[in-house]
């Protein structure tokens, strides 16, 4: 399919995995907020210190009643005591600040993939970071649920981002916080200094932080069993669903307030020391708001949760049950929650007025047309890289085939649901080509023999991922220039 070159990724590829990994990395990984959040979980140091402070005041009760010539042991054991004390507490303070401060630079992060100089950059580059984590996540083989489980936070926060910008242009937002942060000067969707620190970071920390609590040993035990020999990301009976939902629920607050807290003021005013601290009160305040009405959010600020978590896990599930054209099945499934009452139309309405039906990198197998309009007698492969579309099941898309071979100098191209085979009514068009067309169509397009042999000889959609492994295939996003096929 594409020249066997070194894998490597360009700098916003690179950018994007860094934040994933400073969000949630492996177990071990030591500067990364899940794998630290499980420590924290755990409460060995917790524990410790416990230990340690019943020591220091057994100690010392026993040195009020002791006789002078025991007096000087028991006060050099105090002594040490006390030390290791006052060690394993300032560990503690020094752990959670850096937990802080690893939050507050991975939202920020995340905002950084949205930082353009006007509206349409801003939304090319949101573009660009969802499409980009989507093609970095595999689309088969058997860490599909666990990669995804860790590239969701980020996609789901940007995906909120998105959503409040919508709400707030079509005055959906009624919550009187967010209100009271914009400029009444500018427009509802000015970006305000107040804006940006009091509501847009406090939102990207609670994505981040949604799934925090499955780290507790308890959800730990339910995911896992008590050997941790079962499968994580298998589907779990109701009952065990249940309890993991509400151990999450409760965990993730419990690690807002006790494993992250307050950040530590730096400077000599008390005046602007007791600003800061406010003003970190009412961040946590605004992030656990959100926490806890994205349960039950009915048409309310917590949706900016509930709706981007639903749509992100369809579009990168952790359930190893995982099928990749199920994915585009996301809007559908979204309009089934709003007919039985689980979410509002509108906040539905207005993300898919963001997203369209179809995910950012999703493989879209199309017919083009000739010069003349004429539909010709072969598929090519796109890659969905746009958002905003002006019809939902009308993608904008970059094409990567051209006479059946790969290129990375493609066009964008609005495919229309009668040429697009995800739809009944485009594949019926190919029906009449030979299947040794088809079959030559096929060998052309898909150099993996495997692959070749489980597709359909006219398939709904491709896998893009193993294209967007090479650097020189990664600028998906580099030009304005669209026409419509």
């Amino acid at each position: 399919m594409v020249a066997a070159v070194p894998l490597t990724d360009n700098t916003h590829t690179k950018q994007v995995r860094d934040l994933i990994s400073r969000v949630h990395d492996t177990p071990h990984c030591k500067d990364s907020l899940y794998p630290l959040a499980a420590q924290f979980f755990k409460g060995e140091l917790q524990q410790q210190i416990v230990q340690l402070t019943e020591e220091v005041a057994s100690l010392q009760r026993r040195l009020d009643d002791a006789s002078r010539g025991a007096r000087a042991k028991l006060e050099d054991k105090l002594k040490t005591a006390t030390a290791e004390l006052k060690q394993a507490q300032q560990q503690l303070e020094d752990e959670r600040l850096q937990r802080v401060r690893l939050l507050k630079k991975a939202c920020r992060g995340v905002l950084s993939l949205l930082d353009g100089d006007n509206k349409e950059e801003c939304r090319a580059m949101a573009a660009r970071s969802l499409g980009t984590i989507a093609l970095i996540s595999p689309t088969y083989g058997s860490k599909v649920a666990q990669i995804n489980a860790r590239t969701k936070h980020v996609y789901k926060a940007i995906l909120a981002l998105l959503l409040l910008q919508q709400l707030l242009h079509n005055k959906l937002i009624r919550n009187s916080y967010v209100l009271s942060r914009i400029d009444s000067q500018q427009s509802p969707t000015a970006i305000s200094p107040a804006f940006i620190e009091e509501v847009q970071l406090p939102l990207i920390a609670a994505c981040l932080l949604q799934d925090i609590g499955l780290q507790h040993p308890a959800a730990q035990r339910i995911l896992t069993g008590v050997d941790g020999t079962l499968d994580p990301y298998r589907v779990l009976p109701a009952a065990e669903r249940e309890a993991l939902l509400e151990i999450c629920y409760t965990q993730s607050q419990r690690f807002v307030t006790e494993g992250l807290g307050l950040d530590s003021y730096v400077g000599n005013s008390k005046a602007e020391r007791d600003a800061f601290l406010a003003r970190e009160q009412e961040n946590q305040d605004f992030t656990l708001h959100l926490l806890q009405s994205a349960i039950a959010p009915e048409d309310g600020i917590g949706n900016l949760l509930k709706i981007p978590q639903v749509y992100t896990s369809v579009v990168l599930p952790s359930k190893s049950n995982y099928h990749y054209e199920q994915i585009a099945k996301v809007s559908a499934l979204l309009k089934a929650g709003v007919e039985k009452g689980w979410y509002p139309a509108k906040i539905v309405d207005n993300l898919l007025q963001i997203t369209g039906i179809f995910p950012q990198g999703f493989g879209i197998t199309y017919i083009p047309k000739d010069s003349d309009r004429r539909d010709l007698d072969r598929y090519e492969y796109a890659i969905v890289n746009g958002l905003y579309p002006f019809e939902a099941e009308q993608p904008i898309c970059r094409q990567v085939t051209r006479n059946l071979k790969f290129n990375n100098f493609g066009i964008n191209v609005v495919i229309a649901p009668d040429n697009n085979l995800f739809f009944p009514m485009a594949q019926q068009k190919l029906e009449k080509i030979s299947e040794e067309r088809l079959r030559e169509i096929l060998l052309q397009l898909v150099s993996n023999f495997e692959e070749r042999m489980e597709m359909d000889l006219i398939p709904r959609c491709w896998h893009p991922d193993e294209f967007f492994h090479y650097s020189k295939n990664q600028n998906l996003w580099n030009r304005t220039d669209t026409i419509r096929n």
